[in-house]
């Protein structure tokens, strides 16, 4: 079994250079070597995917996760992050990706950002 984990994030639109705070709240433990995330952004088209910007938290914990823990996080966008973009023919996305490194199939939970200019 693998562990499962909820992202809350104090918001979900940000401006470029604004930080992304948020808590990983451990809902079922289980094994895990370490427990990072990753700021990213995302171009995908319909044939195509790929991560053109990815920022790690780096280890934000080592060893197995135990149930009702929790995490705090804190990635900052860099200044000149593009906004979010769609059109028919693709999109472009910041997401948040926390992920358990496990022996196996890790476990991910991913958020998308808004990130926009600001009001």
């Amino acid at each position: 079994m693998s562990p499962r984990f909820q992202l809350q994030l104090e918001r979900e639109r940000y401006a470029p250079g604004e930080t992304i705070k948020g808590t990983i709240l451990i809902l079922e433990g289980d094994g895990s070597r370490a427990l990072e995330a990753r700021l990213e952004y995302n171009e995908e088209t319909a044939d195509y995917s790929e991560v053109a910007v990815s920022i790690p938290s780096g280890t934000l914990h080592e060893g197995d996760l135990t149930e009702g823990t929790s995490f705090e996080l804190e990635l900052a966008l860099p200044p000149d992050a593009l906004p979010n973009y769609k059109s028919r023919h693709g999109e472009l996305y910041w997401q948040l990706d926390v992920k358990s490194d496990e022996a196996g199939r890790d476990t991910h939970e991913r958020r998308r950002i808004e990130v926009g200019p600001r009001p």
